[in-house]
């Protein structure tokens, strides 16, 4: 379907970082949209080449093109929690609909600042522990052929669970939200900052830590005290959506950690463990800065968060069952 007066003009990505390079110093003057084909890495890059060093002065919303999606990643998790949907010509004609009625909203985006690095933008998570050990061994698996399928990702997940048994990760923070309520802790295994809602997905299943997280409040933190033990295993099944009622919130309510609207993050991690930022690993920092940056960038997408739709494992599980017999193959 054509859209009467827009003219296309692609181009191609060829190594990492090169949509950053691509976008780079373009404004609205002369490029009215950006239609991002690509995955959460790929929508990292573009934001990173639009807005140019986090910790500097960056262009108003208004100056900048907007920004389309067509996701055509593995996750895609900025792209559906916008409310596009996972299937490729599904998401392309919603892409026509959007920008043929002008649909657009702004959004607030996330920073990330390492002790000897610039900041740095994020439009979807960062964190230090086992979900940063899970996508550096998932990028590692892609390495050697297998496809980043759920069941891949549970895998990897099981696995690092059970070396955080044996050495779990050592993280402290402290956080401010919007109204100035500060949060802290030492020593604990996991700590995640999302800016969207859904965190992520496992398939076709949304994953939600903190419901009440959406791109026009500040970032949401979840956390976890302990995974050792049975009721680790409950603390981890509740972070990738398994258990969210109230009866066993209230058992896993000392373990974890929750955390809405935040300002700013000081993360530290003397064990040495991963950082990630959408999905990339971003190698081992002892101290990154993070910080929410309200109505940085407009996009094309319904005006209003989507409704996560309910879980369902009991409906995929021939799924993921068959995704077992295809990494063990």
């Amino acid at each position: 379907m054509a859209l009467p007066g827009v003219r296309l003009e692609a181009r191609f990505t060829q190594y990492s970082g090169h949509a950053e390079e691509i976008v780079r110093g373009m404004t609205r003057g002369e490029v009215g949209i950006i239609l991002v084909a690509g995955g959460d890495g790929t929508v990292n890059e573009v934001f990173n080449g639009l807005l140019g060093a986090a910790d500097g002065g960056y262009p108003a919303h208004h100056e900048l093109p907007a920004v389309a999606i067509l996701p055509t990643g593995s996750a895609n998790v900025f792209a559906r929690a916008l409310g596009y949907p996972a299937d490729h010509l599904a998401a392309a004609n919603m892409v026509v609909d959007l920008i043929g009625g002008e649909l657009r909203r702004t959004i607030s985006l996330g920073t990330w600042k390492g002790d000897n690095d610039p900041a740095r933008w994020f439009a979807v998570n960062a964190g230090f522990g086992i979900d940063a050990d899970v996508i550096a061994r998932v990028e590692r698996a892609r390495s050697r052929g297998f496809a980043a399928s759920p069941m891949l990702y549970l895998q990897v997940s099981v696995r690092a669970w059970m070396r955080a048994q044996v050495k779990p990760p050592q993280i402290s923070f402290r956080a401010v939200d919007t109204a100035g309520e500060v949060i802290e802790a030492e020593e604990i295994p996991l700590m995640l900052a999302s800016n969207t809602n859904p965190w992520t997905f496992l398939g076709p299943l949304p994953v939600v830590t903190n419901p009440r997280n959406s791109f026009d409040v500040g970032l949401g933190l979840f956390g976890l005290r302990s995974v050792r033990g049975a009721g680790g295993v409950l603390a981890m099944m509740h972070l990738v959506g398994i258990g969210h009622g109230r009866r066993l919130e209230r058992i896993l309510r000392r373990r974890t950690i929750l955390f809405d609207d935040a300002e700013s993050v000081e993360l530290t991690c003397d064990s040495g463990d991963r950082f990630q930022v959408d999905g990339e690993f971003e190698g081992s920092p002892d101290r990154v800065l993070l910080t929410s940056i309200p109505e940085v960038v407009e996009v094309f997408a319904p005006r209003t968060n989507p409704s996560p739709p309910t879980m369902n494992w009991a409906r995929h599980l021939l799924h993921y069952a068959r995704d077992v017999v295809r990494v063990r193959a």
